[in-house]
């Protein structure tokens, strides 16, 4: 991770892992939202939630399964975990649950995929004002909510890591 000790954002560049798919994931405690880039790095689009099964304390239950499928699956070169802080930068119970479920991807994925934090303040917002612009409601798309967010992380993400590189 290129983020400081205390687990900050980190930033693209850093041990860019070069051309590949990208996973974006909006992690909470009910539903984790997961998104995937073309290889180029380009766009990102949704790809499922994932229900959050109960862990022990903030660590990841086992869904954690259906994510590494979804990495191995998409052949993913880097995983983009959204970091939840407050508008003031400050942290949360989510934002311990977000660094500790990238800290155990981690661990599974090994060096070879590097697992980021990226700020994620209003993504959630952003998805759900999105989903009510186009018609949906809140409580009937919760799920894609979480994929929007994830959508939003990851395409933010895309679009910093292109101005490093360029």
């Amino acid at each position: 991770m290129s983020g400081d000790a205390a687990g900050s954002p980190d930033r693209p560049g850093d041990d860019d892992p070069g051309r590949g798919r990208r996973l974006g994931l909006d992690v909470g405690t009910v539903r984790i939202g997961v998104a995937v880039s073309d290889p180029d790095g380009i766009l990102a689009t949704p790809v499922e939630t994932v229900r959050a099964e109960p862990g022990t304390g903030d660590h990841p239950g086992h869904e954690l399964g259906r994510i590494l499928d979804i990495t191995e699956d998409n052949a993913v070169v880097e995983v983009v975990v959204g970091l939840p802080v407050t508008l003031r930068g400050r942290d949360t119970a989510s934002t311990r649950r977000a660094r500790v479920y990238a800290e155990t991807l981690r661990e599974e994925l090994g060096p070879s995929v590097p697992v980021r934090l990226a700020d994620e303040r209003l993504s959630t917002m952003a998805a759900t004002q999105a989903m009510q612009a186009s018609g949906v409601s809140a409580r009937k798309g919760r799920g894609r909510i979480d994929q929007a967010a994830a959508v939003h992380i990851l395409q933010g993400w895309l679009d910093a890591r292109r101005r490093t590189i360029s």
